[in-house]
């Protein structure tokens, strides 16, 4: 597993929890979440909490979600006379 993986990952489903991350490439959800936290930290994606609120018990339901950033800024071409 690999960072750009987990990006990758993240970019395409544009939605992801860490235990549907933490599945799809067998890692804990520890790793997962470690992962997913670099690129939160990269301004590449968001967390956007606990799906099940803020009364959470520790059910074990997928956790925390994530969302793609996308923040790329597209090329503007302009023409010089």
């Amino acid at each position: 597993m690999k960072l750009g993986e987990i990006r990758n990952y993240v970019k395409k489903h544009k939605q992801a929890y860490a235990a549907d991350v933490a599945n799809h490439f067998d890692i804990s959800q520890d790793a997962a979440r470690f992962a997913l936290d670099y690129w939160v930290k990269k301004g590449k994606v968001q967390t956007l909490g606990a799906s099940c609120g803020s009364s959470c018990s520790g059910c074990g339901s997928a956790g925390e979600a994530y969302q793609w950033v996308n923040n790329e800024t597209p090329i503007q071409w302009y023409k010089l006379v």
